[in-house]
C-alpha cells in the first residue's frame, strides 16, 4: 500500500462528503470520536477501516464503503471489531454489501413522475427544493439512509437555512419514502419515522399602518411596472403568488369584476371578486398588454413571470422594510380585514384557505369586540372601587351604550 497522509477529523456524513478525492494514492483520515476508526480515501472511493497497531504492526481490516455504510454503522462495526482485537481474537475484513433497490434520486423521480405531477400543484417547486436540500443524497441508495442521517440533516438545515425550511424539506423527504413504501418501490424502513422537527410559529408579519404611507409612496413611483402591478394585485386580491404570476386574461371578467382561478394550491378552483382598485390595475395592463395570454408575460419556459426576487429586494431597500417578504403582501390583506372586524370565515374564503386552522392566525387582530368587552368589565370594576374619576366612568358608559345600540 502506498504511503499515506494522516488527518484527524470528526466523522460526519457532511464532513466526509466534502473530503476531496486524491488524484492518486490514498489519504487516511482518523475519527476523533472513536479511536481506531479510519477512512481511506482513494481516487474513486472512500472506505471505512480499522487502523490499529497490534504487536507493533498496523492492521487495517476493511469495514465497508462510504456512503453505503453510514458513519453510525461504521462506528458500531468498529467498536465490535476493536473489542475483538483487544481480546486477541482473529479479525478479517468485513464487507457490507451495497443495499439493493433504488437510489434516493431514482425513488424521487418516480414519486414526481407517477404521483406529484398529477396530484400536487407545486410539484415543480418541490423538485427544485428537493435537489437543493438533498442533492448530495441523490446517488445514495435509499435503503442506506438511516434515521440518524435524516435527523442530523434536518438539524443542519435548521441551523443553516432556518427552522421553517428544515421542516418543509423533511416533509418532502418523508412524503417520498411514504409513497415509495406504499407502492413497493422501497421495501426497507422509513428513515423519516420518529424524526424531531423544529417547533415554529406562524409568521405574522404584515405591512403595519405606520409603514403603509412610505410603502405606497415608493410603490407608486416604482419604475419596474410588472413588479409594481404584481405588488398591487397581491395587496388587492390576497391571492397566492403562483396564481397571480400565472394569471391569464381569459380568467378575468371585467364586466362582472371577477377572477376565476382554475386551480389553487388546495387543488380546487376559486372565484375572487375584483375590487375597483384591482380592476384599475388590470385594465391598464390590458390596454398596454404584451401578450394575449398572460397578464404577466415572461421569457422563461413557463411563458409568464416568475418570482421577482431581485426587483423586490431593490424595492425593499428604498422602503427600509427589510424583513418584509412577498408572501406578507397576501397576509396584509387578511390582517386588515381582521382589524376591520371581518369574520374568520370571510377572511378564509377570500384567501382560499381550505381549513379554519390556516385562518386562525388573523384572530389576533380582531381586537375591537374584545376591547369592548374588556372596557365594559373594567368600568364595572372601576365603579365599585373608585379607581377612575366619575366623569370618565360616565363618559365610557355612554360610549358602550352607543356601541350596543
Amino acid at each position: 500500500m502506498p504511503r499515506v497522509a494522516k488527518n484527524q477529523i470528526k466523522f460526519t456524513k457532511q464532513e466526509i462528503e466534502k473530503l476531496p478525492l486524491p488524484p492518486k494514492g490514498c489519504v487516511v483520515y482518523h475519527d476523533t470520536a472513536l479511536k481506531g476508526l479510519a477512512l481511506f480515501v482513494y481516487p474513486n472511493s472512500k472506505t471505512f477501516h480499522i487502523y490499529k497497531f497490534v504487536d507493533g504492526k498496523p492492521i487495517k481490516p476493511k469495514l465497508g464503503n462510504f456512503p453505503d455504510m453510514t458513519v453510525e454503522q461504521a462506528r458500531k462495526e468498529a467498536t465490535q471489531m476493536l473489542g475483538s482485537i483487544s481480546k486477541g481474537e482473529p479479525v478479517v475484513s468485513r464487507r457490507i454489501s451495497k443495499p439493493s433497490g433504488l437510489t434516493l434520486g431514482e425513488l424521487f423521480d418516480r414519486y414526481i413522475n407517477e404521483y406529484a405531477q398529477h396530484h400536487c400543484t407545486s410539484w415543480v417547486e418541490t423538485r427544485k427544493a428537493f435537489h437543493r436540500y438533498f442533492g448530495n443524497w441523490m446517488t445514495t441508495s435509499a435503503a442506506s439512509i438511516t434515521k440518524a442521517d435524516v435527523q442530523q440533516h434536518v438539524n443542519i438545515l435548521g441551523s443553516e437555512r432556518g427552522h421553517h425550511t428544515a421542516n418543509r424539506a423533511y416533509d418532502d423527504l418523508r412524503a417520498v419514502y411514504t409513497w415509495g413504501i406504499r407502492y413497493g418501490y422501497h421495501t426497507g424502513e422509513n428513515p423519516c419515522t420518529g424524526i424531531t422537527k423544529f417547533k415554529t410559529r406562524s409568521r405574522e408579519r404584515f405591512i403595519r399602518p405606520d409603514e403603509f404611507e412610505k410603502f405606497l409612496a415608493e410603490l407608486k413611483s416604482e419604475k419596474n411596472i410588472p413588479l409594481r402591478d404584481y405588488v398591487y394585485l397581491s395587496l388587492f386580491t390576497g391571492a397566492r403568488q403562483a396564481n397571480i404570476l400565472s394569471m391569464r386574461w381569459e380568467q378575468i371578467d371585467f364586466k362582472l369584476g371577477l377572477w376565476h382561478i382554475p386551480l389553487t394550491k388546495n387543488k380546487e378552483s376559486q372565484t375572487l371578486p375584483l375590487t375597483d382598485l384591482a380592476l384599475m390595475v388590470l385594465s391598464e395592463r390590458y390596454e398596454n398588454r404584451e401578450s394575449e395570454e398572460w397578464v404577466f408575460p415572461g421569457t422563461g419556459a413557463t411563458g409568464h413571470l416568475v418570482e421577482p426576487k431581485a426587483g423586490w429586494a431593490k424595492f425593499l431597500e428604498r422602503t427600509e422594510l427589510k424583513d418584509l417578504r412577498l408572501h406578507d403582501l397576501r397576509r396584509t390583506l387578511g390582517s386588515y380585514m381582521a382589524m376591520n372586524n371581518q369574520s374568520l370565515q370571510i377572511i378564509g374564503k377570500v384567501l382560499g384557505h381550505k381549513s379554519s386552522a390556516a385562518t386562525q392566525i388573523y384572530s389576533r387582530l380582531a381586537f375591537d369586540p374584545l376591547k369592548q368587552a374588556m372596557e365594559a368589565a373594567q368600568v364595572s370594576m372601576a365603579a365599585s372601587t373608585d379607581i377612575l374619576p366619575a366623569s370618565l366612568i360616565k363618559k365610557t358608559r355612554k360610549q358602550n351604550l352607543k356601541r350596543v345600540k
